[in-house]
């Protein structure tokens, strides 16, 4: 094929990307969480969601959510990348969530500390816990909500460059090797 050709087609393929303003602040997300504007959710949805990922992934001897700004980016995400019918099923759950820890917790919804908030997240997310039918909803948002805390943890520049193994210009393939061997136990980075 003609070189020119080529450099034509992949010009205007890069052209055709749209790129919303909600998608560029999705992956330049400068604010801190207290400035943060939320695309999806309401600001007390957005601050109440925020502990709960911090819950799901707290700061150790890495960052937490909160600090590695995944709530940030899930809203961007939710925001940029569902389609309207996986957000109304993400709202619904949201409500069926709220109105369950409302419940468990005896409190209203602004009225429920972290510590309440982490024996909610226990009680939907630790295998063997009794869920009533009322609570399926609920228990499946939490399930929802730690699947997307860990996918946004997994593809954080920060995780994937300092924590998962990394490797910016790949090497040569070796097909059946030991995990430890070849990345002293790390996964590897997206």
């Amino acid at each position: 094929m003609d070189r020119r050709k080529v450099l034509k087609r992949i010009g205007t393929g890069i052209g055709a990307i749209a790129v919303t303003p909600s998608v560029i602040s999705l992956f330049q997300s400068c604010q801190s969480i207290e400035t943060y504007a939320p695309f999806y959710f309401n600001a007390g949805d957005f601050g109440k969601v925020s502990q709960l990922m911090e819950l799901i992934i707290p700061t150790t001897d890495i960052p937490g959510a909160i600090e590695l700004k995944l709530p940030e980016f899930a809203d961007g995400y939710i925001s940029a990348v569902w389609d309207a019918g996986k957000q109304e099923k993400f709202a619904s759950g949201w409500k069926a969530f709220l109105l369950a820890s409302s419940e468990i917790s005896g409190k209203v919804v602004d009225k429920i500390t972290v510590s309440d908030w982490d024996v909610i997240l226990a009680k939907f997310l630790k295998p063997g816990n009794e869920i009533l039918d009322s609570e399926k909803d609920a228990a499946a948002f939490a399930k929802e909500l730690r699947s997307l805390t860990v996918s946004a943890f997994k593809t954080n520049e920060f995780i994937g460059e300092n924590v998962l193994a990394y490797a910016p210009v790949p090497g040569e393939q070796k097909g059946c090797v030991d995990l430890m061997e070849t990345t002293g136990g790390k996964a590897w980075s997206l």
